[in-house]
């Protein structure tokens, strides 16, 4: 296909697939807007189209408000173009994942099309680049959420700013003093936004100290940099632009600085994940769940080997770490996906014997995904290297996630006696994964249909290590538990509260398996309170949030499949066919966040 038909080749076929999020990157100009309008025509799509001419990083929160409430308007377009973005820096990206995440609830199979001069770096976005004229005619198509050693793209800084604005760069850069200049390169190893704590941490050395590198940067801020409200007042942020990021990048690499600050940004993100998984364990739950989300570009960055400058294997140990420490953002948090791909592409460059805590996180990776088939062996390859390491801990972590495993498949008795084993060695205050007021809840779910009273102790007992906002997953959990016994004792009307406590629970911190198994559990109740129009809008928003967050064929834990056929089966005999279909879009159309504020 010669000129621009193989690049509109490529986006027909990912707006006909309901690709997610689409990027469009090349210099600046209407090319690559053209070319989503050409494309948009050819397949009969409309669109929803958002310039972003006139926006700026502040307006962003009224933005957010304005799309959705138009995505969510009756007959609204499934299609959403972001014209231009660029300009809003990390915050416009975090509005798109914002959108994305929550796209179920208002927009069911909302496809973005971003315009920009570099990708956003989101999970599951699919990158074209557009060259500009003088470029030639072809288009290299990426996928950022396929992390594999053949196919991951390179986090370089430089994506394709316009020679006026380098050129702009170029003389901004001149006019700074020499540790201005300094500090302006090694800057260019951020990713997204950061702050003045990390600036300290990651560019001063040599000649740039770090007790004058704060007042360099004060200095630097207003030439060179953007300030970014990231609504926590306490600590100021900053982002580079693009053609700012891309001179500084040149000039480190030009002084031969480059490999030394990236290794100094990477053990940075090693402590800020570390910090990260502190907060979760010590009872920050929804704190450590902001601060990664907030510092995700930076800490994905870190998380693929092959963007050292000079042996990937060399940092793979890192890449891994990071990954291990934000298994609650992974497992907890709905991104599921996106730890399974970076995950296992850091594991593919380890060059040596591989470390238990990864394969445990491997393992719940897949359980989490819908294929415990695939987290047996996992499990017993990270059992083998705990012993060859001597990490009991980690032996403990995989009583629970066998316990997990076993209650995924219904297999109760098994888990039981898995969840047991685990409280037997598990700390008062474990420093990774779960905590000791999950596993007593994850016994009470093992025990929920076959002993209530075994249950109701188990959750008395997670009663007991638990205080105010100390493991909101483990409650949310308990919620569900506690749901599930009031139906067994034919209470319906409790049972319905506590499933939409457990359901408002999961949907804020993020975990799909919890709220489509606690929206599913309140759907049966509705059935049984006369009301199946309700409990079928509950199953079609369950099913778009499980196809938004799956990347295949996932399906309900066994423990909560029964709540789910038992509904559909009753469903059938109160509603036709035609009934039935109108009620699932329905509740596709308007998401589980809307659905769970009704009474």
């Amino acid at each position: 296909m010669a000129g621009r038909e193989q690049e509109l080749a490529v986006l027909r076929g990912w707006i006909r697939d309901r690709a997610r999020l689409l990027t469009l990157t090349g210099p600046p100009g209407p090319l690559k807007s053209r070319l989503i309008r050409e494309a948009l025509r050819r397949e009969g799509v409309e669109a929803l189209w958002e310039p972003a001419d006139l926006l700026t990083p502040e307006n962003l929160p009224a933005l957010a408000r304005t799309l959705r409430r138009r995505l969510a308007a009756p007959g609204a377009p499934r299609v959403l173009v972001l014209d231009g973005w660029e300009r809003l820096g990390p915050r416009g990206a975090a509005l798109v994942a914002g959108l994305l995440r929550e796209a179920s609830t208002f927009a069911p199979g909302l496809t973005v099309l971003v315009t920009a001069l570099r990708a956003l770096r989101l999970a599951e976005e699919q990158v074209l680049a557009v060259p500009g004229p003088e470029d030639g005619p072809q288009a290299t198509p990426q996928n950022s959420s396929q992390a594999t050693p053949q196919n991951t793209p390179q986090a370089t800084p430089q994506d394709n700013p316009s020679a006026p604005q380098l050129a702009a760069a170029e003389r901004g850069y001149a006019q700074c003093d020499p540790l201005e200049q300094l500090l302006w390169e090694r800057i260019s190893v951020f990713e997204g936004s950061f702050g003045r704590e990390a600036v300290r941490e990651v560019c001063a050395s040599g000649a740039l100290p770090a007790g004058i590198v704060l007042d360099v940067l004060d200095r630097l801020a207003r030439l060179a940099l953007l300030p970014v409200d990231d609504g926590d007042p306490g600590e100021e942020r900053y982002w580079m632009p693009p053609p700012m990021r891309a001179v500084g990048a040149r000039r480190l690499t030009e002084r031969g600085d480059r490999w030394a600050v990236v290794l100094h940004h990477r053990r940075w993100y090693v402590k800020v994940a570390r910090r990260a998984n502190d907060w979760w364990q010590g009872g920050r739950q929804l704190d450590a769940r902001a601060l990664a989300l907030l510092e995700l570009p930076d800490l994905a960055a870190a998380m693929d080997p092959t963007t050292a400058p000079l042996s990937p294997a060399a940092e793979a140990d890192t890449a891994v770490e990071i990954a291990v420490s934000l298994w609650f953002l992974w497992v907890a948090c709905g991104r599921v996906t996106e730890g399974r791909s970076r995950l296992r592409h850091a594991l593919a460059l380890h060059p040596g014997p591989l470390p238990a805590r990864a394969l445990w996180l491997a393992a719940y990776l897949e359980l989490e995904s819908g294929h415990p088939e695939d987290a047996d062996p996992l499990l017993v390859r990270s059992w083998a290297a705990a012993v060859r390491d001597g990490d009991d801990k980690c032996l403990t972590l995989l009583a629970h996630l066998r316990g997990s495993t076993a209650l995924y498949q219904g297999r109760t008795e098994a888990a039981a006696a898995e969840f047991r084993d685990a409280l037997e060695e598990l700390a008062e205050y474990p420093d990774l994964g779960p905590t000791r007021q999950l596993c007593w809840t994850a016994l009470a779910l093992a025990r929920v249909r076959t002993d209530p009273e075994a249950a109701q102790e188990a959750l008395d007992r997670a009663d007991v290590h638990s205080w105010a906002g100390r493991d909101v997953w483990a409650d949310a959990w308990a919620q569900y538990a506690r749901a599930e016994l009031h139906y067994w004792d034919g209470e319906p009307g409790r049972a319905a509260e506590r499933a939409t406590r457990a359901l408002r629970e999961h949907l804020r911190i993020g975990c799909v398996t919890g709220a489509a198994c606690a929206a599913e559990l309140l759907a049966q109740m509705r059935i049984l309170r006369g009301r199946p129009t309700t409990a079928a809008h509950l199953l079609g928003a369950v099913d778009v949030l499980r196809s938004s967050a799956f990347e295949d064929g996932y399906h309900p834990a066994g423990f909560c499949s029964p709540s789910r056929e038992r509904s559909e089966s009753a469903l059938r005999e109160h509603l036709s066919a035609g009934e039935l279909r109108r009620a699932y879009e329905e509740g596709a159309r308007r998401g589980l966040h809307a659905l769970v504020a009704e009474p």
